[in-house]
């Protein structure tokens, strides 16, 4: 059975639902309504909802087919007038729980409550434990899976053995590998290039533009992903609730920047860019605060892409806190682009998103309001220095400064003396006049004794030269 395409929308008293179900027999169509679940069964299509409150089948209940779109649209009474149901944009959160197989089992459980369900940390104990943990993927629960991923796939991740590698060791590894990535001489070249880098400064993003509407519903490309992903409840504990939302940071910092330097407009390089400065889907990381993630999130986009500055890097994160004010339908549009770009990447980056992609689409749709606008507030707060990055930045720029300096002082010297020297030839050709006119009459009669003596010399090398050929 397929899953079909729907919509949902709602007044103070009523709720509509549009099915899009173009193949199927009107005649074999099947629709309840038990107070917040929906069903909707017409051959090949079946579709289970559970609404976000409780809606009435009665007199009033209204339905009706278009032919030319293939499109059920029908209108439920609320069974409380007044009330507003939220999320009912969330496609994914609306389906109803499905048994569909896992990557990892462990990482879900399928309950009738779906959502999120947080832990207490179990103390200092519990944090030891999951430092030293080998495990990956969304919320760090795959260990058993995909064995030797980062050896499948050399192009994709950095970090060749997450199994053999724990969580506390991998910044450091992370680290001294971009040390020795970084080159000095791109990074200054970008610094002193400001009619290369000013472009990519000025723009306004798409989402940043006056007329952006945050509030457009998703496209069918959007709704045809998320209607197909499993309608998952998460059971977290609070640190890996919050490594999880530290990683979205890290994820769609990567985005932002892919986004500002094409000028708005992806292209086949997108998917490298985002992977490659995410340390979460390059070097499978977890982040236990917002300083750290950022200070990663700057380091590689220093360290790999074709544009390195540091004040772009400013204004990325600007950028992604513009993202996070839009609201979590926004965010998950993010997560679809980045998922549709890493599916027809020739490199195999779906991979990306069966291991964390596609549980960051399902657990946006379930995260609280207030959790995104605290997240966006903690990255508001965070200003990242040269001197954070740990890259010598400071330093390599003074020492570029003394040497344009340096160079600076040369060339004015040496303009210095050749714009002496240009001064010089008029007083000189003057001088060389004057003493013309003072010894006139002596240069006269300097001339006439000369020639004498010329012509005498003349006369002299003439006979020289006969009696030499005599």
């Amino acid at each position: 059975m397929l899953t079909p395409s729907f919509k949902l929308s709602q007044d103070e008293n009523h709720v509509f639902i549009t099915v899009h179900a173009p193949y199927t027999n009107v005649g074999d169509t099947e629709i309840d309504v038990d107070g917040e679940n929906f069903l909707f069964v017409s051959s090949p299509y079946f579709l289970r909802l559970r609404l976000p409150g409780k809606i009435v089948e009665n007199d009033r209940s209204k339905g009706s087919y278009v032919c030319d779109s293939g499109d059920f649209n029908l209108m439920f009474d609320k069974e409380t007038p007044g009330e507003h149901f939220e999320n009912m944009d969330m496609i994914t959160s609306l389906l109803a729980p499905r048994d569909i197989p896992n990557v990892n089992p462990s990482l879900v459980e399928m309950l009738e409550e779906d959502g999120i369900t947080i832990e207490e940390d179990q103390g200092e104990a519990s944090s030891e434990s999951n430092s030293n943990k080998y495990s990956y993927g969304f919320a760090c629960k795959i260990s058993t899976d995909f064995r030797d991923v980062g050896s499948e796939f050399p192009q994709i991740f950095e970090l060749r053995v997450p199994e053999k590698v724990s969580l506390n060791e991998r910044h450091g590894l992370r680290e001294q590998y971009e040390n020795h990535k970084f080159s000095s001489d791109h990074y200054l070249a970008d610094l002193f290039d400001e009619e290369l880098i000013s472009p990519y400064i000025k723009l306004t993003l798409s989402w940043e533009a006056n007329d952006f509407d945050k509030d457009a519903d998703f496209d069918e490309d959007e709704i045809s992903l998320l209607k197909e992903l499993p309608n998952k409840h998460y059971i977290l504990t609070k640190n890996e609730h919050k490594q999880v939302l530290l990683g979205l940071i890290d994820i769609l910092y990567g985005y932002c920047y892919d986004k500002r330097t094409t000028l708005n407009e992806s292209t086949v390089e997108s998917s490298w860019t985002i992977n490659k400065l995410s340390s979460t889907l390059s070097w499978f990381c977890v982040f236990n605060d917002m300083k750290q993630v950022v200070t990663a999130s700057y380091r590689r986009a220093l360290i790999y892409p074709i544009f390195r500055n540091f004040e772009l890097c400013q204004k990325v994160q600007n950028d992604l806190i513009s993202l996070l004010k839009h609201g979590k339908k926004f965010i998950i549009k993010g997560l679809v682009n980045i998922h549709k770009m890493f599916n027809s990447s020739n490199d195999a980056r779906y991979i990306l998103n069966q291991l964390y992609i596609n549980d960051y689409l399902i657990f946006i749709q379930k995260c609280r309001v207030e959790e995104l606008a605290e997240l966006c507030n903690n990255l508001t707060n965070i200003e990242i220095n040269k001197n954070d990055l740990s890259l010598e930045l400071e330093e390599l720029e003074a020492a570029a400064e003394m040497v344009n300096q340096e160079e600076s002082q040369v060339m004015e010297n040496e303009m210095a003396l050749k714009m002496a020297s240009m001064s010089l030839l008029p007083d000189l050709k003057k001088s060389s006049n004057y003493l013309l006119d003072d010894s006139d009459s002596e240069s006269s009669d300097s001339s006439s004794s000369s020639s004498d003596s010329s012509s005498s010399d003349s006369s002299s090398d003439l006979d020289s030269d006969d009696d030499y050929s005599s």
